[in-house]
C-alpha cells in the first residue's frame, strides 16, 4: 500500500522506524521515541547546554551560532554559549565587571535608564600630527603623539611627525 510521507516525527507511528529516522521539517535533527508520550517526537536542536563535561564544552563551537563559544559555568556546572555581546547580560550584576564580548579591551556597563547592558564607547583615537590638515596649522604644532618633536608639512605625505 502507498502511505503518504511523514511530514513531522509525530506522524511515525512505530518506534522502530522513528528511532533510525531524521525529522522529516528538519534533516540536521533525529526523530527520537517518547516513551512517555508513546510518540514519536524530534530532538531539539543541539546547544552549549548538551555539554556536560567542562572539557568538552570549552572546546565546542555554540551548535546554534558557531561565531561563539561554548563556556563552562562551574558555578551552576552547565555549559552555556557565550555573550554575543554586552546586551546578553540580562542584570546588572552580571554587566558589571564584565569585558566587552566584542572587544575585550572595553568593560561592560549597566544602563540604568535603559535597564540593559551595553559596551563602554570606544576611546577616540590618539591625536596626532596627520590630525592637521593644512600647511600653516600643521608647521605650528608640536607632535601631540611626541611632544619633543615637531609637525613638518609635506605636499605628498601631509603634515607627519619629524624627529
Amino acid at each position: 500500500k502507498c502511505d503518504c510521507a511523514p511530514n513531522v516525527c509525530s506522524d511515525i507511528v512505530d518506534a522502530s522506524t522513528c528511532m533510525g529516522s531524521k525529522c522529516p521539517d528538519d534533516a540536521t535533527r533525529s526523530c527520537y521515541w517518547d516513551s512517555h508520550k508513546y510518540m514519536c517526537s524530534c530532538a531539539p536542536p543541539p546547544a552549549c547546554s548538551d555539554f556536560t563535561n567542562s572539557y568538552v564544552c570549552a572546546g565546542s563551537k555554540c551548535p546554534d551560532d558557531v561565531t561563539r563559544n561554548c563556556q563552562w559555568d562551574s558555578k551552576t556546572s552547565s555549559c552555556g554559549c557565550a555573550p554575543k555581546d554586552c546586551t546578553s547580560f540580562l542584570d546588572s550584576h552580571t554587566c558589571v565587571g564584565s569585558k566587552c564580548p566584542e572587544d575585550v579591551s572595553r568593560n561592560c556597563c549597566w544602563d540604568a535608564a535603559r535597564g540593559m547592558c551595553s559596551c563602554t564607547p570606544a576611546p577616540p583615537p590618539a591625536p596626532s600630527c596627520q590630525d592637521f590638515k593644512d600647511h600653516t596649522t600643521c608647521s605650528k604644532n608640536r607632535c601631540p603623539e611626541d611632544a619633543s618633536s615637531a609637525c613638518h608639512w609635506d605636499s605628498k605625505d601631509g603634515c607627519t611627525c619629524k624627529a
